[in-house]
């Protein structure tokens, strides 16, 4: 019983987010905006540093948090058209009919968050590798574990976000003034992994700031599970 339970939750989820990336691509200008506002960002930090005497390869402090920032403020960009666009459009109700629990229209959206977050981390870290001087060579996986995880995180605390706001009004710039202290816990240890990686550090070193991301997923995991299901129907 509890089997079937479980491949029900992860087909609802699944569904959902299949669905989601569905409309997200079918609307690529959406998508093509996060792209150019990501790589555009990334050109001007490039500008900046060089314009300002600085040669060679980016300070790692600035690098780790250029990268983050940016990917903050994209994050915003993803989560805005979350649970925002259903309540927009009207189609929330269908949602609250689908034979599934809120926790997995909650998890599908997750889902459809980490993909598209981790798909402009895939554009984006290129470009960083690029315009930034970053010389990791067989760190660069090392690089791909904390941004992957990162938008893991991101997309757990926007996703909540989206979900807790979608009612109000000014949702958008109510979503961005609550991601900035709920983030916190994602963008901090992220920043601090970028520094170490680019600073030449592998793995095992990062692991500490590892540990606080996954922390941060079982926390908001918790609080997701107790109170998601109030919060979608209010």
């Amino acid at each position: 019983m509890k089997n079937i339970r479980s491949g029900e939750f992860q087909r609802a989820a699944l569904g959902i987010a299949e669905k989601d990336l569905r409309t997200e691509f079918r609307r690529s200008y959406e998508i093509l905006s996060i792209l150019s506002f990501s790589v555009g960002s990334i050109l001007i930090c490039s500008l900046a540093w060089s314009g300002s005497g600085g040669g060679g390869a980016t300070d790692p402090e600035v690098a780790g948090a250029a990268l983050w920032v940016i990917l903050f403020f994209s994050s915003i960009l993803v989560f805005t058209t979350s649970f925002t666009r259903e309540a927009d459009r009207g189609t929330l109700g269908g949602l609250k009919t689908l034979p599934c629990s809120s926790l997995a229209i909650l998890s599908g959206k997750i889902i459809y968050g980490t993909a598209l977050l981790f798909f402009v981390e895939c554009v984006l870290i290129p470009f960083s590798i690029i315009f930034l001087n970053l010389e990791l060579g067989t760190r660069f996986p090392a690089l791909l574990l904390v941004c992957f995880l990162g938008a893991i995180g991101l997309s757990f605390a926007g996703s909540f976000v989206s979900g807790l706001v979608m009612f109000s009004e000014g949702k958008t710039l109510l979503l961005s003034f609550l991601l900035i202290p709920v983030c916190m816990p994602v963008l901090i240890p992220s920043v601090m992994a970028t520094k170490k990686i680019v600073s030449g550090s592998g793995i095992s070193e990062v692991m500490p700031e590892l540990r606080l991301l996954i922390a941060f997923l079982f926390l908001i995991t918790a609080i997701m599970v107790l109170t998601f299901e109030f919060v979608l129907e209010e």
